[in-house]
C-alpha cells in the first residue's frame, strides 16, 4: 500500500488533468457529429470510440484525485 501511496505522490497531476480534459472534449465532439450527421458510421463511432475515450478520460480524472490526496498525507 504505500508503494502505491509513493508512486501516486509522484503522479504528474496536472497533465493527467489537461489530458483528461482533451480526451472528454474530443469524445463530446464525437458524440454531437453522431447526433448532427445520423448516419450509420458516425453514431456507431460516436458509441465506441467517443465512449472509449470518455472511460480513459475518466480514469485518468480519477488517479489525479487520488495522486493529489496522496501527496497531501503526511
Amino acid at each position: 500500500m504505500r508503494a502505491l501511496v509513493r508512486l501516486l505522490a509522484r503522479w504528474p497531476a496536472s497533465k493527467a488533468l489537461r489530458a483528461a480534459c482533451v480526451l472528454g472534449l474530443c469524445a463530446l465532439t464525437l458524440m454531437a457529429l453522431g447526433v448532427v450527421f445520423a448516419t450509420p458510421l458516425p453514431v456507431v463511432a460516436a458509441m465506441s470510440v467517443a465512449q472509449g475515450l470518455g472511460v480513459v478520460a475518466c480514469l485518468l480524472f480519477g488517479l489525479s484525485i487520488a495522486a493529489d490526496v496522496a501527496s497531501r498525507r503526511p
